[in-house]
């Protein structure tokens, strides 16, 4: 969910009403009580619920079997949505993780080794940071076409490697000098990602050709030269950057979207090659699926309230993506929360999931490219 980083926004007011008015472990034990008070034939209990309601300063005349019968019912039915929810909860993550519980000490961050693409700056540099926030002797290693912009802590174990990630022959030897100079990845955060902010017609082929290498060719294959260590010793963990764009394609971004929409797809995929092919299950496959992000990759207004769909900061989605991270499991992060509605609309009549759609044809927003693309090789440029 949102955090108050966000503003005051509806995420907030649901995990208030989560943990309070929907916490069986609450509401159970009311509706329990006020059930016995309703059914109290001698009246004893009832009289000693009235006198402390009396000395909490309401009318006791006020507190009636009738009462408590309806407060008994309202609490039962709240109770048992939460009780609903948690077990929605606990399925969805069982179910992601294979059933496999992971065990203490199974993750040691002073040993695991950790690929964020694109950490040089942006969401990356805050999933770094967040990484060395929770243990500074984490070896993480940052690949990325721009220098890193942030200066590594003294004593970290930080590596930069620069490479393209829309070259396969740069991807293939950026993992080899990986592998050879500082060991196996344990965790690959597939984070890097271009937007072009041009429509289909007005994108020229270095355009769409540089969003899918980038932002989906690559993810394949890095997983591709990560994945059979991790799938050696059943234990890694995958984390893929998606977008809520991959659910709704918002005009001038559709390269954009189709590329996180294949990102989606290679998760779900990927899941059921881990269990049923690789014998890996314990291999974590994380997958966020998160709205606009501030950062300085756009400019504009999505003309959302931010009440309802707020503007994303960095600290929040990367600090979600770490917490995630030394979970031990994994996951389908969406956020901001009201989101999973709009996901599960893939499902609705076409006449209201276009509706919806027609929405963010409104968007005033102005995507500013991270990088230049050289008109005559198609090779990207440091902007």
């Amino acid at each position: 969910m949102a955090s108050p980083r966000e503003g005051f926004n509806i995420d907030i007011i649901g995990r208030f009403v989560r943990k309070s008015l929907l916490n069986q472990h609450l509401t159970l034990p009311i509706a329990a009580a006020a059930t016995f008070l309703s059914f109290d034939s001698s009246g004893n209990y009832l009289a000693k619920a009235a006198h402390v309601f009396a000395s909490l300063g309401i009318n006791p005349s006020a507190v009636s079997p009738a009462l408590t019968q309806k407060v008994g019912r309202l609490a039962l039915i709240l109770g048992a949505t939460g009780l609903l929810l948690s077990f929605n909860e606990w399925l969805t993550k069982w179910f992601a993780n294979n059933w496999t519980a992971t065990k203490r000490g199974e993750w040691d961050w002073d040993r695991e080794i950790v690929v964020v693409t694109g950490g040089s700056q942006g969401l990356g540099a805050g999933i770094v940071h967040g990484l060395l926030a929770r243990n500074p002797r984490t070896t993480i290693v940052v690949v990325d076409f721009v220098p890193l912009t942030w200066e590594p802590p003294t004593g970290s174990n930080i590596y930069y490697y620069c490479a393209d990630l829309s070259d396969s022959a740069d991807i293939k030897n950026v993992c080899e000098k990986i592998r050879t100079e500082v060991g196996h990845p344990t965790v690959l955060v597939n984070n890097a990602g271009i937007a072009r902010g041009r429509t289909i017609m007005e994108g020229t082929y270095a355009d769409v050709e540089m969003t899918f290498k980038v932002n989906l060719i690559a993810p394949f294959l890095l997983i591709k030269e990560f994945l059979p260590d991790m799938v050696k010793h059943n234990h890694g963990h995958i984390a893929n950057v998606c977008s809520t764009s991959s659910f709704v394609a918002p005009p001038n971004i559709v390269d954009y979207s189709a590329s996180k929409a294949g990102i989606r797809s290679m998760h779900d995929g990927l899941q059921l090659e881990l269990v049923y092919r690789h014998k890996a299950p314990k291999v974590r496959l994380t997958n966020g699926v998160f709205n606009f992000i501030k950062t300085p990759l756009f400019t504009g207004s999505t003309g959302i309230p931010n009440f309802l769909v707020p503007l994303l900061r960095i600290e929040t989605v990367s600090e979600a993506i770490v917490n995630t991270l030394y979970s031990g499991y994994g996951t389908t992060l969406i956020l901001p929360g009201m989101m999973r509605y709009v996901s599960m609309l893939q499902g609705a009549p076409e006449w209201m999931l276009r509706y919806v759609r027609n929405g963010s044809a409104k968007y005033d927003i102005d995507f500013t490219a991270r990088h230049i693309i050289d008109s005559k090789t198609g090779k990207l440029v440091e902007r």
